[in-house]
Formats: structure tokens, C-alpha cells, sequence
């Protein structure tokens, strides 16, 4: 993934803002989908102790932003 399509920390901010406020936006509810799983992922990766590398991490780690609407 490139790194212009991952999401910025000022962006998970935002998000977070609008979770709070209760007013999301199209393309929230994917980002929220890929988060979850992203989560989900990485713990059972973790567990099999099959992250070896600051590399393979931040791949974990990436978020890409959303290309279509929630629609």
C-alpha cells in the first residue's frame, strides 16, 4: 500500500471525533470494518508469533483510506 493512501493519525482523529459526536461520514463505516479487522488480525498474528520485523508491522499497521462510498 502506498503511503498516500494510508490514513493519517490527524485523520483516526477526526474519526474519532465524529464516533463521539455521533455523526459519521460516507466511508466511515469502512474505515471502522478495516480497523476491526486489522485489530483482530494482528492480535492472532502476534499470538502466532509470526511478526518478525518492523517492516512486516507497519504493513500490519496501515489503514487505507476508503475508494467508494458506504452506499
Amino acid at each position: 500500500m502506498k503511503k498516500e493512501d494510508r490514513l493519517t493519525l490527524e485523520e483516526f482523529a477526526a474519526l474519532i471525533k465524529r464516533i463521539e459526536a455521533q455523526s459519521l461520514k460516507k466511508g466511515d463505516a469502512q474505515i471502522l470494518e478495516a480497523v476491526i479487522k486489522k485489530t483482530l488480525l494482528i492480535e492472532q498474528k502476534y499470538r502466532q508469533g509470526k511478526i518478525t520485523s518492523r517492516k512486516q508491522w507497519g504493513r500490519l499497521l496501515a489503514i487505507a483510506r476508503p475508494k467508494e462510498s458506504d452506499d
